[in-house]
Protein backbone atom coordinates (compact mmCIF):
# COMPACT_ATOMS: atom_id res chain seq x y z
CA UNK A 1 0.00 0.00 0.00
CA UNK A 2 1.38 3.40 -0.98
CA UNK A 3 2.39 5.49 1.99
CA UNK A 4 0.07 8.55 2.25
CA UNK A 5 2.64 10.67 4.12
CA UNK A 6 5.54 12.66 2.61
CA UNK A 7 8.12 14.59 4.63
CA UNK A 8 11.12 15.25 2.38
CA UNK A 9 9.66 17.33 -0.46
CA UNK A 10 7.19 20.13 -1.08
CA UNK A 11 3.71 18.64 -1.37
CA UNK A 12 0.33 19.49 -2.84
CA UNK A 13 -2.97 17.79 -3.57
CA UNK A 14 -3.64 14.60 -1.60
CA UNK A 15 -0.41 14.97 0.38
CA UNK A 16 -1.24 18.51 1.51
CA UNK A 17 -2.94 18.95 4.88
CA UNK A 18 -5.78 21.45 5.34
CA UNK A 19 -4.95 25.16 5.76
CA UNK A 20 -8.21 26.29 4.17
CA UNK A 21 -8.06 29.66 5.97
CA UNK A 22 -4.46 30.27 4.88
CA UNK A 23 -5.29 29.29 1.31
CA UNK A 24 -8.22 31.71 1.26
CA UNK A 25 -6.18 34.58 2.78
CA UNK A 26 -3.13 34.17 0.51
CA UNK A 27 -5.27 33.64 -2.60
CA UNK A 28 -7.18 36.84 -1.84
CA UNK A 29 -3.93 38.82 -1.55
CA UNK A 30 -2.68 37.34 -4.83
CA UNK A 31 -5.89 38.15 -6.69
CA UNK A 32 -5.68 41.73 -5.41
CA UNK A 33 -1.99 41.95 -6.45
CA UNK A 34 -0.79 42.63 -2.90
CA UNK A 35 2.79 41.80 -1.92
CA UNK A 36 3.19 39.35 0.98
CA UNK A 37 6.04 38.86 3.44
CA UNK A 38 5.41 35.31 4.65
CA UNK A 39 7.33 34.09 7.67
CA UNK A 40 7.21 31.23 10.14
CA UNK A 41 9.56 28.79 11.79
CA UNK A 42 11.23 26.32 9.46
CA UNK A 43 9.47 23.20 8.23
CA UNK A 44 5.98 24.45 8.97
CA UNK A 45 5.06 24.28 5.28
CA UNK A 46 5.50 27.70 3.60
CA UNK A 47 6.74 26.25 0.33
CA UNK A 48 4.09 23.52 0.25
CA UNK A 49 1.35 26.10 0.88
CA UNK A 50 2.60 28.18 -2.05
CA UNK A 51 2.85 25.08 -4.25
CA UNK A 52 -0.69 23.99 -3.35
CA UNK A 53 -2.08 27.45 -4.13
CA UNK A 54 -0.13 27.87 -7.36
CA UNK A 55 -1.01 24.43 -8.73
CA UNK A 56 -4.53 23.89 -7.47
CA UNK A 57 -6.21 27.04 -6.15
CA UNK A 58 -5.56 29.92 -8.55
CA UNK A 59 -7.34 30.73 -11.77
CA UNK A 60 -5.37 29.13 -14.61
CA UNK A 61 -4.95 32.51 -16.29
CA UNK A 62 -2.69 33.70 -13.43
CA UNK A 63 0.96 33.02 -14.27
CA UNK A 64 3.06 31.73 -11.37
CA UNK A 65 6.76 31.50 -10.56
CA UNK A 66 8.19 29.87 -7.42
CA UNK A 67 11.90 30.61 -7.06
CA UNK A 68 14.32 29.50 -4.33
CA UNK A 69 17.42 31.70 -4.10
CA UNK A 70 18.99 29.95 -1.09
CA UNK A 71 22.04 28.78 -3.08
CA UNK A 72 22.94 32.05 -4.80
CA UNK A 73 26.09 33.98 -3.94
CA UNK A 74 26.27 36.77 -6.54
CA UNK A 75 24.17 39.03 -8.78
CA UNK A 76 24.63 36.77 -11.83
CA UNK A 77 23.13 33.79 -10.01
CA UNK A 78 20.29 35.94 -8.71
CA UNK A 79 19.55 37.04 -12.25
CA UNK A 80 19.68 33.45 -13.56
CA UNK A 81 17.32 32.14 -10.87
CA UNK A 82 14.78 34.94 -11.37
CA UNK A 83 15.05 34.60 -15.16
CA UNK A 84 14.34 30.88 -14.97
CA UNK A 85 11.27 31.56 -12.83
CA UNK A 86 9.90 34.03 -15.34
CA UNK A 87 10.65 31.69 -18.26
CA UNK A 88 8.79 28.88 -16.49
CA UNK A 89 5.80 31.09 -15.72
CA UNK A 90 5.47 32.05 -19.38
CA UNK A 91 5.45 28.41 -20.48
CA UNK A 92 3.32 27.31 -17.51
CA UNK A 93 1.31 24.21 -18.48
CA UNK A 94 1.38 24.84 -22.21
CA UNK A 95 2.54 21.78 -24.17
CA UNK A 96 1.45 22.67 -27.70
CA UNK A 97 4.61 23.30 -29.71
CA UNK A 98 2.74 25.53 -32.13
CA UNK A 99 1.54 27.78 -29.31
CA UNK A 100 4.95 27.82 -27.67
CA UNK A 101 6.58 28.74 -30.98
CA UNK A 102 4.05 31.56 -31.40
CA UNK A 103 4.72 32.73 -27.83
CA UNK A 104 8.47 32.79 -28.41
CA UNK A 105 7.89 35.08 -31.39
CA UNK A 106 5.44 37.34 -29.54
CA UNK A 107 7.64 38.06 -26.54
CA UNK A 108 10.58 39.30 -28.60
CA UNK A 109 9.13 42.81 -28.63
CA UNK A 110 9.03 42.93 -24.81
CA UNK A 111 12.45 41.61 -23.79
CA UNK A 112 14.99 44.01 -25.24
CA UNK A 113 18.65 43.05 -25.68
CA UNK A 114 17.62 39.39 -25.44
CA UNK A 115 17.75 36.33 -27.66
CA UNK A 116 14.57 34.25 -27.37
CA UNK A 117 15.05 30.53 -27.80
CA UNK A 118 12.59 27.63 -27.69
CA UNK A 119 14.05 24.22 -26.83
CA UNK A 120 11.78 21.30 -27.69
CA UNK A 121 13.92 18.30 -26.73
CA UNK A 122 12.41 16.69 -23.64
CA UNK A 123 10.14 19.12 -21.80
CA UNK A 124 9.63 22.28 -23.91
CA UNK A 125 11.67 25.15 -22.51
CA UNK A 126 11.63 28.86 -23.27
CA UNK A 127 14.90 30.75 -22.79
CA UNK A 128 15.34 34.52 -22.55
CA UNK A 129 19.07 35.08 -22.96
CA UNK A 130 20.12 38.66 -22.36
CA UNK A 131 22.96 40.12 -24.38
CA UNK A 132 23.42 42.80 -21.69
CA UNK A 133 26.72 42.31 -19.87
CA UNK A 134 25.63 44.33 -16.82
CA UNK A 135 23.48 41.97 -14.72
CA UNK A 136 21.82 44.87 -12.90
CA UNK A 137 20.56 46.24 -16.22
CA UNK A 138 19.70 42.75 -17.43
CA UNK A 139 17.58 42.14 -14.32
CA UNK A 140 15.78 45.45 -14.76
CA UNK A 141 15.09 44.79 -18.44
CA UNK A 142 13.89 41.26 -17.67
CA UNK A 143 11.21 42.40 -15.24
CA UNK A 144 10.10 45.47 -17.18
CA UNK A 145 9.71 43.29 -20.26
CA UNK A 146 7.70 40.79 -18.23
CA UNK A 147 5.43 43.50 -16.79
CA UNK A 148 4.86 44.95 -20.27
CA UNK A 149 3.93 41.52 -21.60
CA UNK A 150 1.43 41.00 -18.76
CA UNK A 151 -0.19 44.40 -19.25
CA UNK A 152 -0.42 44.17 -23.04
CA UNK A 153 -2.00 40.70 -22.85
CA UNK A 154 -4.24 41.51 -19.87
CA UNK A 155 -2.59 38.79 -17.79
CA UNK A 156 -1.76 38.58 -14.10
CA UNK A 157 1.21 36.96 -12.39
CA UNK A 158 2.54 36.19 -8.92
CA UNK A 159 6.20 35.56 -8.15
CA UNK A 160 7.19 33.80 -4.91
CA UNK A 161 10.84 34.14 -3.87
CA UNK A 162 11.99 31.74 -1.13
CA UNK A 163 14.88 32.63 1.19
CA UNK A 164 14.62 36.25 0.10
CA UNK A 165 16.82 37.39 3.01
CA UNK A 166 19.76 35.85 1.10
CA UNK A 167 20.17 39.10 -0.85
CA UNK A 168 21.54 40.73 2.32
CA UNK A 169 24.64 38.51 2.11
CA UNK A 170 25.52 39.39 -1.50
CA UNK A 171 28.18 41.86 -2.58
CA UNK A 172 26.66 45.30 -3.22
CA UNK A 173 23.54 44.17 -1.34
CA UNK A 174 22.33 47.76 -0.89
CA UNK A 175 22.46 48.31 -4.65
CA UNK A 176 20.58 45.03 -5.22
CA UNK A 177 17.93 45.93 -2.64
CA UNK A 178 17.43 49.35 -4.22
CA UNK A 179 17.11 47.86 -7.71
CA UNK A 180 14.62 45.20 -6.61
CA UNK A 181 12.55 47.78 -4.76
CA UNK A 182 12.33 49.89 -7.91
CA UNK A 183 11.30 46.81 -9.89
CA UNK A 184 8.64 45.80 -7.36
CA UNK A 185 7.26 49.34 -7.18
CA UNK A 186 6.91 49.54 -10.96
CA UNK A 187 5.17 46.20 -11.33
CA UNK A 188 2.09 45.91 -13.55
CA UNK A 189 -0.47 43.11 -13.08
CA UNK A 190 1.95 41.33 -10.77
CA UNK A 191 2.58 40.72 -7.08
CA UNK A 192 5.35 39.12 -5.03
CA UNK A 193 5.52 36.72 -2.10
CA UNK A 194 8.75 37.02 -0.12
CA UNK A 195 9.49 34.15 2.27
CA UNK A 196 12.44 33.13 4.39
CA UNK A 197 13.52 30.72 7.09
CA UNK A 198 15.61 33.32 8.92
CA UNK A 199 12.78 35.50 10.13
CA UNK A 200 14.89 38.14 11.88
CA UNK A 201 16.86 38.86 8.70
CA UNK A 202 13.78 38.69 6.48
CA UNK A 203 11.72 41.07 8.59
CA UNK A 204 14.67 43.47 8.95
CA UNK A 205 14.41 44.04 5.19
CA UNK A 206 10.80 45.21 5.47
CA UNK A 207 10.53 46.73 8.98
CA UNK A 208 13.53 49.04 9.12
CA UNK A 209 12.90 52.52 7.78
CA UNK A 210 16.46 52.79 6.45
CA UNK A 211 16.03 49.77 4.14
CA UNK A 212 14.71 50.07 0.55
CA UNK A 213 12.03 47.38 1.14
CA UNK A 214 10.52 49.19 4.14
CA UNK A 215 6.75 48.42 4.34
CA UNK A 216 6.69 47.02 0.79
CA UNK A 217 4.17 44.32 1.59
CA UNK A 218 1.74 42.82 4.09
CA UNK A 219 3.27 40.64 6.79
CA UNK A 220 1.77 37.16 6.97
CA UNK A 221 2.80 34.83 9.79
CA UNK A 222 2.12 31.21 8.95
CA UNK A 223 1.19 29.32 12.09
CA UNK A 224 1.40 25.59 12.71
CA UNK A 225 -1.55 23.55 11.45
CA UNK A 226 -4.10 23.30 14.27
CA UNK A 227 -4.16 20.15 16.40
CA UNK A 228 -7.73 19.09 15.53
CA UNK A 229 -7.25 19.71 11.81
CA UNK A 230 -3.98 17.78 11.72
CA UNK A 231 -5.31 14.91 13.86
CA UNK A 232 -8.37 14.50 11.65
CA UNK A 233 -6.21 14.52 8.51
CA UNK A 234 -3.67 11.93 9.69
CA UNK A 235 -6.38 9.72 11.22
CA UNK A 236 -8.18 9.59 7.89
CA UNK A 237 -5.02 8.37 6.15
CA UNK A 238 -4.16 5.78 8.80
CA UNK A 239 -7.61 4.28 8.33
CA UNK A 240 -6.43 3.06 4.91
CA UNK A 241 -4.44 0.47 6.85
CA UNK A 242 -7.07 0.22 9.59
CA UNK A 243 -4.71 1.84 12.10
CA UNK A 244 -6.14 4.01 14.86
CA UNK A 245 -3.92 6.72 16.36
CA UNK A 246 -4.91 7.46 19.93
CA UNK A 247 -5.67 11.13 20.54
CA UNK A 248 -3.29 11.24 23.52
CA UNK A 249 -0.51 9.78 21.36
CA UNK A 250 -0.95 12.39 18.64
CA UNK A 251 -1.17 15.17 21.23
CA UNK A 252 2.25 14.07 22.52
CA UNK A 253 3.71 14.10 19.01
CA UNK A 254 2.14 17.47 18.21
CA UNK A 255 3.37 19.15 21.43
CA UNK A 256 6.87 17.63 21.31
CA UNK A 257 7.33 18.80 17.72
CA UNK A 258 5.81 22.26 18.32
CA UNK A 259 3.34 21.40 15.56
CA UNK A 260 6.12 21.14 12.95
CA UNK A 261 4.57 19.77 9.78
CA UNK A 262 7.66 17.98 8.48
CA UNK A 263 8.41 16.08 11.69
CA UNK A 264 4.78 15.02 12.17
CA UNK A 265 4.73 13.76 8.58
CA UNK A 266 8.04 11.94 9.14
CA UNK A 267 6.80 10.14 12.25
CA UNK A 268 3.48 9.33 10.55
CA UNK A 269 5.36 7.97 7.53
CA UNK A 270 7.41 5.61 9.71
CA UNK A 271 4.36 4.45 11.70
CA UNK A 272 2.39 3.74 8.52
CA UNK A 273 5.37 1.83 7.12
CA UNK A 274 6.13 -0.31 10.19
CA UNK A 275 2.95 -0.57 12.25
CA UNK A 276 0.78 -3.66 11.72
CA UNK A 277 -2.65 -3.25 10.15
CA UNK A 278 -5.68 -3.40 12.45
CA UNK A 279 -3.80 -1.90 15.38
CA UNK A 280 -3.83 1.10 17.73
CA UNK A 281 -0.97 3.56 18.10
CA UNK A 282 -0.81 4.21 21.83
CA UNK A 283 1.23 6.85 23.63
CA UNK A 284 3.94 4.28 24.39
CA UNK A 285 4.18 3.26 20.72
CA UNK A 286 4.32 6.92 19.64
CA UNK A 287 7.17 7.59 22.07
CA UNK A 288 9.07 4.57 20.74
CA UNK A 289 8.79 5.80 17.14
CA UNK A 290 9.98 9.30 18.08
CA UNK A 291 12.91 7.80 20.02
CA UNK A 292 13.85 5.63 17.05
CA UNK A 293 13.97 8.65 14.73
CA UNK A 294 15.93 10.87 17.13
CA UNK A 295 18.46 8.14 17.96
CA UNK A 296 19.47 8.07 14.29
CA UNK A 297 20.47 11.75 14.31
CA UNK A 298 24.17 11.09 14.88
CA UNK A 299 25.18 14.31 13.13
CA UNK A 300 23.64 16.46 15.87
CA UNK A 301 26.54 15.70 18.24
CA UNK A 302 28.88 17.27 15.69
CA UNK A 303 26.54 20.26 15.36
CA UNK A 304 26.42 20.79 19.13
CA UNK A 305 30.22 20.83 19.26
CA UNK A 306 30.32 23.87 16.96
CA UNK A 307 28.86 26.05 19.74
CA UNK A 308 30.65 27.53 22.74
CA UNK A 309 30.22 25.84 26.14
CA UNK A 310 27.90 28.62 27.27
CA UNK A 311 25.79 28.25 24.12
CA UNK A 312 25.66 24.45 24.56
CA UNK A 313 24.37 24.82 28.11
CA UNK A 314 21.90 27.47 27.00
CA UNK A 315 20.57 25.15 24.28
CA UNK A 316 20.19 22.28 26.74
CA UNK A 317 18.31 24.48 29.21
CA UNK A 318 15.92 25.68 26.51
CA UNK A 319 15.31 22.08 25.44
CA UNK A 320 14.63 20.59 28.88
CA UNK A 321 12.53 23.55 30.02
CA UNK A 322 10.52 23.59 26.78
CA UNK A 323 11.58 27.20 26.33
CA UNK A 324 9.89 28.62 29.41
CA UNK A 325 11.40 30.02 32.63
CA UNK A 326 14.87 29.38 31.29
CA UNK A 327 16.55 31.68 33.85
CA UNK A 328 15.28 29.79 36.91
CA UNK A 329 18.01 29.49 39.57
CA UNK A 330 17.71 25.69 39.79
CA UNK A 331 18.21 25.25 36.03
CA UNK A 332 21.10 27.69 35.82
CA UNK A 333 22.86 25.99 38.75
CA UNK A 334 22.27 22.52 37.31
CA UNK A 335 24.04 23.50 34.09
CA UNK A 336 26.74 25.53 35.84
CA UNK A 337 26.22 28.73 33.88
CA UNK A 338 26.01 32.33 35.07
CA UNK A 339 22.92 34.42 34.28
CA UNK A 340 25.03 36.95 32.36
CA UNK A 341 26.62 34.16 30.26
CA UNK A 342 23.17 32.66 29.68
CA UNK A 343 21.82 36.00 28.46
CA UNK A 344 24.78 36.54 26.15
CA UNK A 345 24.55 32.99 24.75
CA UNK A 346 20.80 33.33 24.18
CA UNK A 347 21.27 36.57 22.25
CA UNK A 348 23.92 35.06 19.99
CA UNK A 349 21.77 31.97 19.34
CA UNK A 350 18.78 34.14 18.45
CA UNK A 351 20.94 36.32 16.19
CA UNK A 352 22.06 33.18 14.35
CA UNK A 353 18.47 31.99 13.97
CA UNK A 354 19.03 28.80 16.00
CA UNK A 355 16.25 29.73 18.41
CA UNK A 356 13.54 32.39 18.37
CA UNK A 357 10.96 33.83 20.74
CA UNK A 358 7.18 33.64 20.38
CA UNK A 359 4.81 34.70 23.17
CA UNK A 360 7.53 34.62 25.84
CA UNK A 361 8.56 31.09 24.83
CA UNK A 362 11.91 30.23 23.26
CA UNK A 363 11.61 27.70 20.43
CA UNK A 364 14.10 25.86 18.23
CA UNK A 365 14.12 26.34 14.48
CA UNK A 366 15.13 22.66 14.23
CA UNK A 367 12.75 20.62 16.38
CA UNK A 368 14.83 17.44 15.94
CA UNK A 369 17.77 19.26 17.52
CA UNK A 370 15.56 20.14 20.50
CA UNK A 371 14.31 16.57 20.91
CA UNK A 372 17.86 15.20 20.66
CA UNK A 373 19.12 17.66 23.31
CA UNK A 374 16.33 16.62 25.69
CA UNK A 375 17.60 13.05 25.53
CA UNK A 376 21.31 13.54 26.20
Amino acid sequence: MKNPFKFDIEVDGAYFCGRENDIEEVTDHIENQTNLIMFSKRRIGKSSLIKEIFLNKLDETILTAHIDIYSISNIRELYEHLKYGIESSLVKKETSLDKLAQLSMEIKEYFINSDIKLTISGTPKLEINSTEKDYYKALEQLFYGYFSFLKKNNLQAVIAIDEFQKIISLNNSEKIEALLRTIVNKRDNCSFIFTGSKRTLLLSLFNRSDRPFFKLGVEYQLEAIGFEEFYSWISDRFRRKNIIVDSEAFRYLYDESDGETRFIQLVSYQIFRKQNSDSIVTLAIMIDFIEMIIERKKDLAVLLDTYTVAQQNCLKIIAVSDGTNIFEDELVRAYDIKISSMQSALKSLMDKGIVFKIDKKIQFEDVEFKLWLKRI
